[in-house]
Formats: C-alpha cells, sequence, structure tokens
C-alpha cells in the first residue's frame, strides 16, 4: 500500500523535524542540539514569513508548529544540557523564555495585531542565533 492511500504524503517538514527531535540523543549532543536548533530556527523562519504574507490563521498555524517543535526541544534537551552548555547559567531559562515569547506571539496574533506578533517575534531570532552560534561546530 502507498503512503499516498494513508493521506502521508503531505507529512510537513515540521513534523518530521519533530519526529526527529524525539528520538534518543546520539554520541554527539552538541551537534544533534545543533541542528535542533536550526530546525526550530528554519520553522522560525517560515513563521515569519507566513506572517508577512498571509492571514492570522495562517500565521497561528506556522507559529503553532514552531512551539511544538521547540517543545520536542524541552523535552529531548531542557534536563541535560549539552556539553557545549555546562557554563551556559541561562540554559533552561532560555526555553522558558522563548516558549513563554511563542504564547504571547499566539495571543497577539489571535487579536489580529501584526505588528505586535512581528515584535514579540524579533527576540526570539536573536536567542535562536545565540544558542546555534554556542552549538555551531568548531
Amino acid at each position: 500500500m502507498s503512503a499516498c492511500r494513508f493521506g502521508l504524503s503531505g507529512i510537513r517538514p515540521a513534523l518530521v523535524a519533530l519526529l526527529a527531535l524525539t528520538l534518543p540523543a546520539g554520541a554527539d549532543e552538541l551537534a544533534d542540539f545543533h541542528a535542533a536548533v536550526e530546525q526550530a530556527s528554519a520553522q522560525y523562519r517560515v513563521a515569519l514569513s507566513v506572517l508577512e504574507t498571509s492571514g492570522p490563521d495562517e500565521t497561528a498555524a506556522e507559529v503553532q508548529r514552531f512551539r511544538e517543535i521547540w517543545h520536542a526541544m524541552i523535552g529531548r534537551f531542557g534536563s541535560k544540557r549539552p556539553d557545549g552548555f555546562a557554563d551556559y547559567d541561562s540554559f533552561r531559562a532560555s526555553f522558558t523564555e522563548i516558549d513563554a515569547r511563542i504564547v504571547g506571539v499566539l495571543i497577539v496574533i489571535s487579536v489580529g495585531r501584526r505588528e505586535a506578533a512581528r515584535d514579540g517575534l524579533a527576540p526570539i531570532g536573536a536567542m535562536l542565533s545565540r544558542l546555534e552560534a554556542r552549538s555551531a561546530p568548531p
């Protein structure tokens, strides 16, 4: 039987990324973390793009997908930080802060405040960039 018969041909890349994040960590947790942050950053950029080009329903859906990927990261790395973050005191706090900001963005999207959503997403991008840079291979 084909995957199309079960509706699997339309699996979104974000769902594939989410499933990959739920797998057990491999030998190189820092590289795994970096890949996960890159996946989250990619969905973040999708959400930003949709915010600028589509309506609130589409934007909320993409931001929610970003939140799902972020929650998978929290589940995988939130209680055991990769070696490269041993001295990063705000590691766990950054997970919580990004999640709280995503919730805020979803709220302002629901009331039709595109500019406020844009303003709410901006600091998340900076935080993701810092996590990506810190976890990048030498």
